[in-house]
């Protein structure tokens, strides 16, 4: 791992790019402030031009009241709106001239003095020529129209300037993001994304080592190293967590397997004993029917023992067609004791028909006794399990595991399949035996779901790939008929 230090490239990479877009940033900073900066003024600018614009339009409103009315008190308000007129005209000057050439604001200052003029020197007895007010008055309102307009059409430019500006730099900008992506970026989110479909497979509970095929060494070919070394370790934990359920199964249903194992010697020794009593005056007949029946009772011991054998045993992962039925029933015949001591009754409605799964016996075994032990713990006072399997709609074999105990509340439901979570007392359970289920099953290709209902019951749906197409299931049908 220290090796690897020295030669990372995904940090050199992503420092480069960082630079290098700060850098452009930096650029466009300054530029874009200035441009909003003189966008600013011309805003302000234009809305003094408005200001302009009303006050010479208030200005001809009491220059008509002052014509219709000669005289009166129009003359005042006249007199200071044109004071006002004469301030935007002192504070806009530059602005003006930036829309309209220096003629042209020569001739309007001539008009505005002679108006201004007109008012002035005007006295009540005084006549006025109201042809030249009218037409001085228009004049003023004109220009500051066009004032208006101009600047409208100045600001106009200046933002498809900047949108101009704006659209180009931003499509640069984006052209020299791809470039810079096909040159650096590209290959960090490679790695990246090679990290990502590995933390996905972990997800999906596929814990298989990853080939690490870069040329270069970097911070993601350090991380693959740890995460193969990791694979490799649950690989081995998680055999021996399935193994050490199994051997707490037995113990869970060990009642039950000793009853069983009890009947068969008992008969076995009133067998025995009866033969050596009484050897010499029974017939041969009769001593014969003794050792079958010695010989039977043998058998039905040995029989248990190796259902015992078969289902602790540690062997390597293995897959074959498998009837769905017989792996149930096999893993009923290791409860039934308990079953039976424990008043709950039993009952497989499972077809002789259903399409044949590729799985592991043993591993499969393992769920559905990991399912009973868990229905029987719920149920002490006895109750009803029932099993039965159909065809899914996504070509997948339902397998139904429905028990009458007590239900689980919705606030627990969303955890059982977590490891080490349980509702038991200390000492009663792990936490274990559902999650192994779930895992078995992903590994198998399939899923679990669950529903339940406080104080109705509960049902496992557990969904298996069916093994092959419909020719092969019929050969798989047609050899387990004959055998």
């Amino acid at each position: 791992m220290e090796s690897l230090v020295g030669r990372y490239t995904i940090r050199r990479r992503l420092i480069f790019i960082t630079m290098l877009f700060c850098g452009f940033g930096g650029l466009l900073v300054p530029d874009y402030s200035w441009q909003i900066f003189s966008l600013q003024k011309k805003l302000i600018a234009l809305e003094q031009f408005h200001n302009f614009l009303d006050d010479a339009l208030e200005l001809r409103r009491y220059e008509k009241n002052f014509l219709f009315n000669i005289g009166g008190d129009n003359v005042s308000p006249i007199l200071v709106y044109l004071g006002k007129i004469q301030s935007h005209i002192a504070i806009l000057e530059e602005d003006i001239l930036e829309v309209t050439d220096r003629r042209e604001y020569d001739d309007f200052l001539g008009t505005f003095y002679d108006y201004k003029e007109i008012f002035r020197q005007y006295s009540y007895s005084a006549k006025v020529d109201a042809v030249k007010i009218r037409e001085s008055g228009r004049a003023m309102v004109e220009f500051a129209e066009n004032l208006v307009n101009r600047k409208h059409d100045l600001l106009n430019r200046s933002l498809e300037r900047l949108l101009y500006r704006f659209v180009v730099i931003t499509v640069t900008f984006f052209f020299t993001l791809i470039l810079i992506f096909q040159l650096q970026v590209r290959n960090v989110l490679k790695r990246i994304a090679f990290v990502q479909q590995a933390t996905r497979d972990v997800v999906k509970d596929k814990f298989t080592p990853i080939a690490d095929n870069a040329k270069m060494q970097d911070e993601v070919s350090g991380l693959i190293l740890a995460f193969n070394k990791m694979v490799t370790e649950i690989e081995a934990r998680k055999e021996q967590l399935v193994q050490s359920r199994k051997l707490a199964a037995i113990g869970t249903f060990s009642s039950g397997i000793a009853h069983e194992l009890n009947n068969p010697l008992n008969n076995i020794s009133l067998s025995a004993d009866t033969l050596l009593e009484e050897y010499e005056t029974l017939s041969a007949a009769e001593a014969k029917e003794i050792i079958s029946d010695i010989i039977s009772q043998t058998e039905r011991a040995s029989g248990v023992v190796k259902n015992l054998l078969d289902f602790s045993r540690d062997k390597a992962p293995s897959s074959a067609p498998l009837h769905i039925k017989e792996v149930v029933e096999a893993s009923h015949r290791l409860v039934a004791n308990q079953l039976m001591i424990n008043a709950i009754w039993f009952e497989n409605y499972m077809h002789d028909d259903l399409p044949f799964i590729m799985g592991d016996m043993q591993k499969l075994q393992q769920v559905f006794i990991n399912l009973f032990v868990n229905s029987i713990q719920a149920m002490p006072q006895g109750g009803l399990i029932y099993v039965d399997a159909q065809l899914a709609p996504d070509g997948m074999l339902k397998i139904i595991v429905n028990d009458t105990g007590p239900g689980i509340p919705p606030e627990i439901i969303g955890h059982i399949f977590d490891p080490f979570y349980t509702t038991k007392e200390v000492g009663a359970g792990t936490g274990l035996g559902l999650s192994i289920v779930y895992g078995i099953i992903k590994k198998h290709g399939g899923y679990v779901e669950v529903k339940s209902k406080v104080n109705v019951g509960t049902t496992f749906m557990i969904y298996l790939p069916i093994a092959g197409n419909q020719q092969h299931q019929q050969e798989l049908q047609d050899e387990s008929r004959h055998n």
